[in-house]
C-alpha cells in the first residue's frame, strides 16, 4: 500500500504506529523480493563447483594440488558470500531506519511545516523550512 506522504495526517501514537508498521512491512517485502534469489544462487553455484572439483579429482582429471587450490578458492568465495549476506542485512537495517525517519519526518513536516529530514522528506514545492 502506497501512502501519499504529502497528505499524511497522524493524530496520535496509535495512528503513527499503524503507518510505521505498514511502511516497514512494505519496505521489507520489497527488499526481500528484490534480494531473495541472490544468496541461494551464489551458494548453489559454489556447491556445484565443489562437486565438480571433487569429481574431477576422483577421476584423476586434476592433481591433488590443483584440487586443493581450487577448493581453497571456493572456500574464499563462500566466506565472501557470508560477508555479502552480513552487508545486505546492514543495508536492510539502514533502509528500514530511513523508512522510520521518512514517516516521522513527513508527520512533523505536515504538522509544522518544519523539515527535519530534507534528504528523506522532499515536498513537491521543494520547500525545506529547517534542516
Amino acid at each position: 500500500m502506497s501512502i501519499d506522504f504529502s497528505t499524511l495526517q497522524v493524530d496520535n501514537a496509535d495512528e503513527l504506529a499503524t503507518v510505521l508498521e505498514q511502511q516497514l512491512g512494505a519496505t521489507a517485502t520489497d527488499w526481500w523480493n528484490a534480494n531473495k534469489s541472490v544468496v541461494p544462487g551464489y551458494l548453489r553455484s559454489l556447491a556445484e563447483a565443489a562437486i565438480q572439483t571433487r569429481t574431477a579429482l576422483a577421476n584423476h582429471q586434476i592433481t591433488p594440488e590443483a584440487a586443493d587450490l581450487i577448493l581453497h578458492n571456493q572456500e574464499l568465495a563462500f566466506n565472501q558470500t557470508l560477508q555479502f549476506t552480513k552487508f545486505m542485512t546492514l543495508v536492510l537495517s539502514q533502509t528500514l531506519l530511513n523508512t522510520v525517519f521518512q514517516v516521522v519526518g513527513w508527520v512533523i513536516y505536515n504538522r509544522t511545516g518544519i523539515n527535519l529530514a530534507p534528504n528523506l522528506v522532499q515536498p513537491a514545492g521543494g520547500g525545506t523550512a529547517a534542516s
